[in-house]
């Protein structure tokens, strides 16, 4: 049997590239994919198979692979000349957009990554309160960046308890005197929260979570948390930050912050921006951001900050998003995977649920509603790798991370949705 084309692309990868991908969750064995077209919904391998798309640039094309709108601007923007390392007009729109979309931006500036944006935003929290620590959620994920690649995926044995989780480093290399300055709480838990807050208030800089813990595989708030959040964090003078990389633009137009009604002081933006090109946003009241302005308390660089190609797709995008007409089908969407999947599960006596928003799902093989990180640990895991390479072998991308936020976008019609639905149930026959 000739080798597969995709198979042959990893050998020759793993030559020069470690583990043959440029991203760790890329990886799955026996060998990654290696993706030769995108086309809305769809996904091309270098063999020509064809699949559904269920991780969209992991959550980052809202709009579908290659949106004539998003290509056409980035075509225009190209046509300049102009790449990066200067500030155009198209920088000041993008930004006047931003701000009249999202509930906290009273000023914004970009830079490419959601992890640089994340880097950004606690320097100025840090230089605006002079405070060093930061509190975030047990099992949150807010990019790769020492601050907080601290208690993202620990394995329950050294989590400590609920009330008083043990930060723990999530990779070799990180200083280990990084979990000095970074505290950890579990998600959805108002009262630990609370606890830690008070105890530390005058010298935590920022309290900065996910409003919908995507990076658990979806775990939504419970009524009344961030309303919570937002009410300690005030009467305790610690900065609330919003982590909306994926959030932001997904739920609502401006974002959770906008969907659930709770203004952070800072937020973080990325992925859906400009569906799928690298840019991300630094957000904030304007005394708060302030201190990163030339000859301000705080640093603030980066060559491709607000790079033209991708202000150019983020401006095309965040004109189709504004109106709120997107994120409904996300909803209806959701809704339909969500019903649809619970129905099987009746049918087929199955203990799993499909959990999700605004077009993020994840499947967890589970008889609970996830509500933390420490109850998605305890899913079936090797159930759920079984039905990652079935999905897989009926076309349907998925990743086989039992934690991972899977998803569709806007290119995805009812077609797609039923089709993901009908391999769903064959998996049971």
């Amino acid at each position: 049997m000739p080798l597969s084309r995709t198979k042959a692309m990893f050998e020759r990868a793993l030559a020069i590239t470690p583990g043959g991908v440029h991203s760790n969750i890329r990886y799955f064995e026996p060998y990654p994919l290696y993706l030769s077209k995108a086309r809305g919904s769809r996904l091309w391998d270098l063999d020509g198979t064809e699949y559904i798309d269920c991780i969209v640039n992991f959550g980052a094309c809202i709009l579908g692979h290659g949106h004539p709108s998003v290509v056409e601007s980035v075509k225009t923007q190209l046509d300049s000349g102009l790449t990066c390392g200067a500030e155009t007009q198209l920088s000041v729109e993008v930004s006047e957009k931003l701000t009249k979309m999202i509930p906290c931006a009273e000023a914004v500036r970009f830079a490419s990554t959601g992890t640089e944006a994340v880097m950004h935003i606690l320097m100025i929290a840090r230089g605006y309160t002079g405070r060093d620590k930061i509190l975030k959620i047990e099992g949150g994920f807010n990019g790769w960046y020492n601050s907080v690649l601290v208690g993202t995926s620990p394995s329950l044995n050294v989590t400590g308890s609920e009330t008083a989780s043990a930060p723990a480093l999530d990779s070799a290399g990180i200083p280990k005197n990084a979990t000095q300055n970074t505290m950890v709480v579990p998600y959805n838990n108002a009262e630990a929260l609370s606890n830690v807050v008070e105890k530390h208030r005058n010298e935590l800089a920022a309290v900065i979570l996910e409003p919908i813990a995507f990076n658990m595989g979806c775990v939504l708030p419970k009524d009344g948390y961030l309303k919570s959040v937002r009410k300690i964090t005030e009467e305790n003078d610690v900065l609330l930050i919003f982590d909306e990389v994926i959030t932001g633009f997904r739920v609502a137009p401006g974002g959770a912050q906008q969907y659930f009604g709770i203004t952070p002081d800072l937020a973080t933006f990325a992925k859906a921006v400009a569906n799928g090109f690298p840019l991300s946003v630094v957000a904030g009241k304007r005394e708060i951001m302030q201190v990163s302005r030339p000859g301000g308390k705080v640093a603030y660089m980066g060559r491709y900050n607000g790079s033209q190609a991708p202000l150019a797709a983020a401006s095309a995008t965040l004109e189709i998003l504004r109106d709120g007409r997107v994120q409904e089908q996300l909803k209806k969407s959701t809704d339909k995977l969500q019903n649809g999947f619970s129905q099987i599960c009746k049918e087929v006596n199955v203990v799993a649920r499909l959990e999700g928003m605004a077009g993020q799902f994840q499947v967890h093989f589970a008889d609970e509603e996830m509500r933390d990180y420490r109850r998605v640990m305890t899913v079936d895991r090797k159930r759920f790798m079984k039905f990652q390479k079935e999905m897989l072998r009926q076309g349907i991308l998925f990743l086989p991370k039992p934690l991972f936020h899977h998803g569709v976008s806007a290119a995805h019609n009812d077609e797609d949705i039923d089709s993901i639905l009908t391999a769903m149930r064959n998996l049971s026959s």
